[in-house]
């Protein structure tokens, strides 16, 4: 059974973490939760008997979980101010600008985005996976078009 887990480690490791990272938008609460997350998947055996697409799946379902917890806690929003949180973010933030104007968008947006472009999920799939309709996924995806659009017109009009 620890072979198959570093199995299914190695391959989604990177998922994982992009996925946090898109969430939190911070390098060090992205590794905690990846470490989170394998650590359930580890206790939970019988996940791993899945078919890999189902263990994905879980993992996903898992880490935005995990994202969720981390924060809402007391503990998330006491420990730094506002203008500190801007700074890491600008620091830690991919130089990608596709990608940076996704991260720069609404939470419940760019989760969606990014399991849908980068991740390659259909709608029906994200839909199960974040427990709500195929039409607010849809809805959502439209919505994130758009604003990707005027983030990045913006920032193409400003170079």
């Amino acid at each position: 059974m620890d072979d198959k887990f570093v199995e299914i480690f190695n391959l989604y490791k990177n998922d994982v973490y992009r996925l946090a990272f898109s969430y939190t938008k911070n390098i060090s609460d992205s590794d905690d939760i990846v470490q989170n997350v394998f650590v359930k998947l580890y206790r939970k055996q019988d996940i791993l008997e899945k078919n890999k697409e189902e263990i994905k799946k879980w993992l996903i379902r898992v880490t935005i979980n995990e994202c969720k917890t981390l924060l809402l806690s007391n503990w998330k929003k006491k420990i730094t101010s506002l203008s500190e949180q801007e700074e890491n973010i600008k620091s830690e933030m991919p130089s990608n600008d596709v990608l940076r104007a996704v991260l720069d968008l609404p939470k419940k947006y760019r989760i969606v985005t990014y399991l849908y472009y980068y991740e390659d999920y259909k709608i029906k799939e994200i839909a199960q996976i974040l427990k709500i309709s195929e039409t607010s996924i849809q809805t959502r995806l439209e919505r994130a078009r758009k604003q990707l659009k005027e983030i990045l017109k913006e920032a193409w009009d400003y170079e």
